[in-house]
């Protein structure tokens, strides 16, 4: 029993560290085709706050989308810090990875 909670812990902590992939970072800076349109982001600007918002277009100098509310945002290009990507898929892929391997491997 000690087993399947140690596996469900690790799995848990697996998908919620892997559920976010970072597009733009310090690391990899903005420019135009860093994002899909009509996809949803979190962006992180300068002052610290977070927008998470669906991209409905891109230019060179802001980035145009709406949130959940369907309110249209514009974020200009030079203030946004970091921009993540929600990725369930890969998240949920990675998680059972985890359990394959902690169940097949001995220890």
């Amino acid at each position: 029993m000690k087993n399947l909670y140690s596996i469900l812990i690790v799995s848990f902590v697996l998908v919620l560290a892997s559920c976010q992939s970072r597009v733009v970072s310090v690391q990899k800076p903005f420019n135009k085709n860093s994002l899909e349109l009509y996809k949803r982001y979190n962006f992180q600007l300068q002052d610290a706050s977070n927008i998470k918002m669906q991209v409905l277009r891109v230019d060179a100098e802001n980035v145009y989308g709406k949130n959940k509310d369907q309110e249209q945002i514009v974020i200009k290009a030079s203030d946004i810090r970091e921009v993540k990507k929600t990725d369930i898929f890969s998240s949920v892929a990675v998680a059972l990875a985890a359990v394959a391997a902690v169940i097949f491997v001995p220890i």
